[in-house]
């Protein structure tokens, strides 16, 4: 029965309005600062080749997870109806593969920039990572939700990955792989108008009802986030924007105190 259980993705599509900087919320927002710094303290005292190994078994870990869940929604997609959610998608399917969704994204492109350092990449990635991480953890939509008791993979797979969307570029910007300078926001400003660019060719050639980085309709229409709950869909694009552009720069100057850390 847990094995059943832990293999559903039962809930998914329950926006998690009464989570919401309620006492779950609270104490994943804790967890999340509680093993960040934990983990932090540990791995800067080890020596470079331990941190890499660390590094390593992290990124290959988000890949696993990302590709194990879609299992999990390939498997459904053949054998349950109705569907628990709307993730759920036949094997041969572009989402077998890749992904529209910013994080989506970074999960991918994470691990490719680290391996094969791939050095224009690092800002952009290293920056959207962090951010995509900690919004999860602001609004924890795919972590909190249905029963917070029951854990699921796709809960479990959510909040590992994230966790490691900020730790690994934070670790190393720590360790001095890349520096933050201002010279690179033309980097950032191409790469998440190129991510935006492939998000919409999901959302108009791909599949017509997704709604990948939110730009086609406002998911927090009526729900429990301030100002975005009331805007009309087209015209949330424009706050998003905003919103978008305040959390790089408040990210970049985040990113820099752990920079002047190692300086």
């Amino acid at each position: 029965m847990f094995l059943a259980d832990f293999f559903t993705t039962i809930g998914m599509d329950e926006q998690p309005i009464n989570y919401f900087f309620g006492t779950y919320h609270l104490l994943y927002f804790l967890l999340f600062f509680v093993s960040f710094i934990t983990l932090f303290v540990i791995l800067i005292k080890q020596t470079k080749k331990k941190q890499d190994v660390f590094i390593n078994i992290a990124l290959i870990l988000i890949l696993f997870l990302k590709y194990i869940t879609e299992v999990l929604f390939i498997y459904e997609y053949y054998n349950v109806y109705p569907a628990y959610s709307s993730y759920p998608h036949p094997f041969l399917d572009v989402n077998t593969l890749i992904s529209f969704q910013l994080c989506g994204v970074m999960n991918i492109l994470l691990p490719i920039t680290i391996w094969f350092n791939i050095k224009p990449l690092k800002p952009f990635v290293y920056l959207t990572s962090i951010l995509g991480g900690l919004a999860v953890v602001l609004y924890p939509v795919t972590v909190l939700y249905g029963d917070p008791f029951q854990l699921t993979l796709p809960m479990l797979r959510s909040s590992i990955v994230h966790f490691f969307l900020v730790f690994i570029p934070l670790i190393l910007i720590y360790r001095g792989d890349i520096k933050m300078n201002k010279k690179y926001w033309y980097h950032i400003a191409i790469g998440l108008l190129s991510i935006a660019a492939w998000a919409m060719i999901g959302n108009l050639f791909i599949d017509t009802t997704a709604n990948n980085m939110y730009l086609m309709f406002n998911p927090f229409l009526n729900g429990p986030v301030p100002i975005l709950n009331t805007i009309k869909s087209g015209w949330h694009d424009i706050i998003l924007t905003i919103m978008v552009s305040v959390g790089y720069f408040l990210i970049y100057q985040f990113a820099k105190l752990f920079q002047k850390k190692s300086d």
